[in-house]
This record gives structure tokens, C-alpha cells and sequence, in this order.
């Protein structure tokens, strides 16, 4: 009965929480971003004629249900500031296929959000948590390990996290600010728009001068991203695995083989991922020039500086 659907979104009405469904029937989850995955089923289940249907249940009968799917755990939380390589490594474990990757899953972050008050009494935020990723983990189509790419202030939520998976390998990617900072110019994420998310979610105070200059807030999210990557590494965990741009991209899948326990480097379906765009798998990847023009905000620079000398200092002992 619960064979290839999954939850994808919470709904609030009159103060009790709904759990939205959608069948993935034999569709194999690649698109970048969990919302296209969406997307995508939605505009099937039309053109068969069900997209009226509306599938939900309660928290209660979601974790009740838990017992009944066969799910493999979590292999790997993927951290990362965004436009640092963290959705260009999530499609090259996809491309393999025999790995299941859920990107930047809404979902999740409505979870870690919730109001306290509006879970039932007896059901933990960590239990619905976990609830929902053996949902997402099934098996389905063969695959055997399940990673999760987290959104880019979830690193905020690192010491929640950890305690909850005590035995998960993380994995946390980094690029240096001014780069971030002019492709976000090109086409910002929800994250970079001053009080689209709550100070909650992402810790910085949003003042006028944000609003005039939105890259100038830009600049102080990825601060406190570096402030938070800096806290990480500070604690030392052995299953923290740390990799930066400036390593170069063609680095990145052995690293994370040697952290994790894949083999991307030796899938010649993920090395050839790894050389088209990571947003548009039909176009190869040209880096862009960076603008000479553009501003050097000094304070994420130096936070990014900081954090950076921790990992070379580190890879060095």
C-alpha cells in the first residue's frame, strides 16, 4: 500500500498538521532540486488524469506507518553555503544510479521549523524527523544508499543534527564569498532575500541598508555560514568531512569517496556529471569569469579567511 509514495510537504489548518503524499510509481529521483521532482510527478499525475487527487494523513499515522517500509538509513548529510558544488555532487551520485539523493527537500526544513506546540504530545521532532527520511530512503528501484543535501542555513542546525545522527557522516562544502556573492546577483536564492526566511532559519538581522543593497545581506549570511563552518571544525567529529571549491571540482568526488565510502570517482557516469552544468545536465560547464568590478565585502571575506585556514592547517597534520 505505502510501496513508491512518499511525503513532500506539510499544511497547517486549524492548527493541526497535514502530511501531503505523492506517488513516484517507478520514477527515479534526478533533478536537482526536490521542488522539480514535484513538478515533475505533479505534471504526470495530470496526464493521467489524477491531478486533482489530494493524498495527506497526520504525524500520528505517519510514524505508525514507519514499521511497514523497508528504507535504508541515512548514508551522508551534505552541507554546503550554496553555488559552492553541493547540487553538481549531488547530481553525480545520481547519475550512477544505484544512489538515491533528496536535494534541498522543503519538507525537511518545515520540519526542523515547526512549532513545537503543533506536534502531537507523545511524537518528538526527531522521531517525525527520522520518520519522514525512512519514507524518503525506501527501497525502490534497487538503490542501497540514501543522502541527504540539506539547504545552506541548515548548517545553523548542525548541533541538533549531530545529535540526532551520532553516527552519520557529514559532509560540508565552502567557496570563497565573492564568487557566491556575484552568482547570486545572477539569480538569488530564497536565502539571500532580506526577511524571506525567518531569523529562526537564518540568523541575521535584517536592517534598511539590506533592502538597498541586497548583496550586502548576501555578504552577511555567508558570514555567519562561515562563523557556523568555523564552529563545526572547532569540534572535531571525525565523521565531518570538509571540502572547498579553491580544491577544484575535479578533487571533489575522490574526497568524498575517502569520507563517505562511495565510488563516484570510479563511476564513469558520475566523472562525466561532473563536467556539465550542474543545474542543466544538457550543458557543458563553463566557469565564469569573475567580474573585477564587483565589491569585496571585507567582513565575509574574513570569516570565509578564517575558516579557510582551519581546513589547510587541518589537512596538513
Amino acid at each position: 500500500m505505502l510501496s513508491n509514495w512518499i511525503p513532500y510537504k506539510l499544511e497547517i489548518v486549524d492548527q493541526e498538521v497535514r502530511v501531503l503524499w505523492l506517488d513516484l510509481e517507478d520514477r527515479f529521483i534526478a533533478e536537482p532540486f526536490f521542488d522539480e521532482t514535484i513538478l515533475e510527478n505533479r505534471i504526470c499525475a495530470k496526464n493521467k488524469g489524477r491531478g486533482r487527487l489530494v493524498s495527506q494523513s497526520d504525524i500520528r499515522s505517519l510514524c505508525e506507518w514507519v514499521s511497514q517500509v523497508e528504507t535504508c538509513p541515512v548514508t551522508a548529510f551534505i552541507f554546503h553555503v550554496s553555488r559552492c558544488g553541493s547540487t553538481l555532487l549531488s547530481q553525480c551520485l545520481v547519475a550512477d544510479k544505484k544512489y538515491v539523493v533528496i536535494p534541498e527537500a522543503p519538507l525537511l526544513d518545515e520540519i526542523l521549523q515547526l512549532e513545537e506546540a503543533l506536534l502531537p504530545e507523545e511524537i518528538s521532532r526527531e522521531r517525525f524527523f527520522k520518520a519522514i527520511l525512512t519514507f524518503l530512503g525506501q527501497r525502490r528501484l534497487g538503490q542501497e544508499q540514501l543522502f541527504i543535501k540539506l539547504d545552506s542555513w541548515h548548517i545553523h542546525q548542525y548541533n541538533l543534527l549531530r545529535g540526532w545522527f551520532l553516527n552519520t557522516p557529514f559532509y560540508f562544502l565552502s567557496r570563497e564569498p565573492k564568487a557566491i556573492i556575484q552568482s547570486h546577483e545572477k539569480r538569488r536564492g530564497i536565502q539571500m532575500i532580506p526577511g524571506y526566511l525567518s531569523e529562526g532559519a537564518n540568523p541575521v538581522q535584517v536592517h534598511a541598508g539590506h533592502y538597498a543593497d541586497f548583496s550586502l545581506f548576501t555578504a552577511d549570511v555567508l558570514s555567519n555560514f562561515y562563523k557556523g563552518l568555523i564552529d563545526v571544525r572547532a569540534q572535531r567529529n571525525p565523521l565531518d568531512g570538509f571540502y572547498d571549491y579553491a580544491s577544484g571540482m575535479l578533487g571533489l568526488l575522490a574526497d568524498f569517496d575517502a569520507h563517505v565510502g562511495t565510488q563516484l570517482s570510479a563511476s564513469g557516469a558520475a566523472v562525466d556529471r561532473l563536467n556539465k552544468h550542474s543545474k542543466y545536465p544538457d550543458q557543458v560547464f563553463k566557469e565564469r569569469q569573475e567580474d573585477a568590478e564587483s565589491i569585496l565585502y571585507e567582513h565575509s571575506h574574513t570569516s570565509y579567511s578564517q575558516y579557510y585556514k582551519l581546513l589547510c592547517r587541518s589537512e596538513k597534520v
